[in-house]
């Protein structure tokens, strides 16, 4: 896969951490529930895991 498209869903990447950052910014001070702010946490743990896995996979030169 060519640099720019590596790039292209690297920034896609960070976009969609900072949409879950503020969510959880969001939860963490409207609610009172434990229960909530333990399925943010994991929703950005599992983006953090899973675009740093296809980063790494998609961003080997084959060349």
């Amino acid at each position: 896969m060519n640099k720019d498209k590596i790039k292209g869903f690297y920034y896609l990447w960070v976009l969609v951490l900072f949409f879950e950052l503020a969510w959880l910014y969001i939860v963490n001070y409207s609610t009172d529930s434990a229960d909530d702010l333990i399925f943010v946490v994991t929703v950005i743990a599992a983006t953090l895991t899973v675009g740093a896995v296809g980063l790494k996979l998609f961003g080997e030169s084959d060349d």
